[in-house]
């Protein structure tokens, strides 16, 4: 079960900030970026509790330096119907299927990784010869 941390910002240009600021401190990916009328924007951030909280605070740090931040707010385990509201909009969608992608990708590229064969019998790593000192 995920975090959800909410920052909200008056113009494009701080929600971009916040966002940058708070995915750089801590694991947590971002749901989307949302534009509200009247020139707002929320950051919505997902990620287990502790991770939230710190990004969300350094998001809010960084708005607050621009004179931007409007409000901010972390709901912890979020409820399983809170969580299919936030994912059934499409932008959480692609976020999901994009991970899951990525997921796969890496796991293949761990098991394509070689790894070098020793056979100690006959003192080769890889077929060659090691020398003995």
């Amino acid at each position: 079960m995920q975090s959800l941390g909410l920052i909200e910002v008056r113009g494009m240009l701080a929600g971009i900030a916040a966002a940058d600021a708070a995915l750089k401190a801590a694991n947590v990916q971002l749901l989307r970026s949302e534009k509200i009328s009247g020139g707002l924007t929320t950051i919505e951030l997902i990620g287990d509790v502790a991770a939230v909280t710190a990004a969300v605070e350094a998001g809010k740090f960084v708005a607050e330096n621009l004179g931007q931040l409007r409000s901010s707010h972390v709901i912890a385990r979020l409820d399983p119907e809170t969580e299919k509201i936030l994912l059934d909009k499409p932008e959480a969608k692609d976020i999901e299927v994009k991970k899951t992608i990525t997921e796969k990708v890496v796991k293949e590229d761990n098991n394509s990784i070689s790894k070098p064969s020793v056979n100690e019998k006959n003192s080769t790593v890889n077929n060659k010869p090691v020398s003995e000192k």
